[in-house]
């Protein structure tokens, strides 16, 4: 237990509530998949986008329980490094399905810094006259962000609970005047592409759902969560498969020619205008600043979790894990972030395919941690007991589900993300087996770091539902 007592000083504190949770898992989502997606995924598949929401829907809910079992089962920082890690008591694994979540997130961070400079010149059109300005609004966001999350996880959860209700009340602004005005002719023909263009648009609109698990990176920040955790994934992907097949079935029934949207770089914005006018657009806008800055909040608020996690488990520098004395944050992994988040907002050549390993990351994360829920059902029998939640069959329906859905879309997003996957997997390779052989050399025990959680204080953790973990 003496490396679980070294630790105490480098975790976390859990002042994330249940409010907190689920405004990071839905404001945190709705960025892309709301504001973006749903316009341009019908260039392939045209109104029967509300169709794909469904079926995708379907699918993440499935990853969202095996997401929150294993989180009640491990509560730790950085999700499902921990719950891989510690279910097969190895390192390697853990770290290689997250290591590219990680570049994922940062570019992902950059992106929508940049998406909220875009929506930002609709109302300042001479002052952002262009993509220089528009990356000088998104560095912007990402320092405000960055001092938001350098104040510990209160400051975090403040700023995404006010965004989150603002973002809903711009939603609903567009959906139930829009309810009204549905022409049912407008979704005719319902599916333009066939079944191709069906499959085409299911992963790109799958990313509408790729922060469903994002609360799971902070589990060792969240208040009492065998019960917030599972209530914020489960039910935050409930919401956002309503707010998204709602608000589908809206602006494709309001809009005559679907290709409009398809076409569009702000589809809800269009879409209000053509019944709400320019005042209705200018409120869907706003939505759209708010979903973007909760979305950069948010990836940023679970982005730092992953080389702290790596770094309290030694397959890291230390450093990453060092907490701020008086804010409780892992600064130095923050602001590694921040730095190269913001360096890529300047340099913007290639980060559309950086956004497809980001998806592609995701998926194997979400096909990996549905195949650990599985061993574990089936092989380490002990951690059941130690679940927040316990649906018998049914989960291993939802793990059987969330490991074919996932390993299914894989199949269409590897395309273009192999040139990036493959050469950044191989530095994480150099990087872990660096770090393993010092520790190593030094006689590290790996199986008293695997009986510790990322984040958690060893009085908050009971290591002996671990095996006699082996040396990887």
């Amino acid at each position: 237990m003496a490396i679980s007592r070294q630790s105490d000083d480098r975790s976390l504190s859990r002042n994330i509530g249940p409010l907190g949770a689920m405004s990071t898992v839905v404001a945190g989502t709705l960025g892309a998949g709301l504001f973006i997606t749903l316009g341009t995924a019908s260039s392939t598949t045209g109104p029967s986008v509300i169709a794909v929401v469904a079926v995708a829907g379907l699918l993440a809910t499935a990853i969202a329980i095996n997401y929150s079992w294993m989180a009640t089962v491990f509560p730790g920082a950085a999700g499902s490094y921990a719950y891989i890690s510690r279910t097969f008591d190895t390192r390697l694994p853990g770290f290689l399905v997250t290591w590219s979540k990680w570049l994922g997130y940062m570019a992902a961070d950059a992106v929508l810094a940049i998406g909220f400079g875009s929506y930002l010149q609709v109302f300042f059109p001479d002052l952002i006259a262009g993509q220089r300005e528009i990356a000088l609004v998104g560095f912007g966001l990402l320092t405000v962000l960055f001092i938001t999350n350098l104040v510990g996880s209160r400051g975090y959860s403040l700023v995404q609970n006010v965004t989150f209700g603002l973002l809903v009340i711009a939603i609903l602004v567009l959906v139930i005047p829009g309810s009204v005005t549905v022409q049912p002719a407008n979704y005719q023909p319902f599916f333009t592409g066939g079944f191709d263009g069906f499959l085409a648009a299911a992963v790109p609109l799958f990313y509408a759902y790729i922060g469903i698990a994002v609360a799971g990176q902070m589990g060792a920040e969240v208040r009492n969560p065998s019960r917030n955790l599972p209530l914020a994934m489960i039910g935050g992907t409930l919401i956002l498969t309503v707010l998204y097949m709602w608000t589908a079935a809206v602006i494709y029934g309001v809009v005559a020619d679907y290709t409009v949207l398809a076409e569009s770089a702000r589809p809800l914005a269009d879409a209000a205008e053509m019944f709400l006018g320019p005042s209705g657009s200018a409120i869907v806008a706003i939505g759209g600043l708010l979903a973007t800055a909760s979305s950069v909040n948010a990836v940023m608020a679970a982005g730092i979790k992953m080389p702290y996690s790596w770094s309290w488990d030694g397959v890291f520098p230390r450093w990453f894990s060092a907490v701020n004395d008086r804010f409780g944050s892992p600064h130095w992994s923050l602001v590694t972030l921040y730095a190269v988040s913001s360096l890529l907002t300047f340099y913007t050549a290639g980060l559309d395919q950086v956004l497809k390993i980001a998806t592609f990351s995701y998926l194997i994360a979400y096909f990996a941690v549905s195949v650990t829920l599985l061993y574990a059902r089936f092989y380490r029998t002990e951690l059941i007991e130690q679940a927040g939640f316990d649906l018998g069959g049914g989960l291993y329906l939802s793990g059987g589900i969330g490991a074919l859905g996932s390993l299914a879309l894989l199949t269409q997003a590897y395309q273009g993300s192999l040139a990036i996957y493959v050469p950044w997997i191989a530095v994480g390779f150099v990087v872990f087996g660096i770090y393993w052989y010092r520790g190593r050399q030094a006689g590290t025990d790996v199986g008293m770091i695997l009986n510790t959680l990322p984040g958690v204080p060893s009085s908050e953790y009971d290591p002996n539902i671990q095996e006699t973990s082996s040396d990887d």
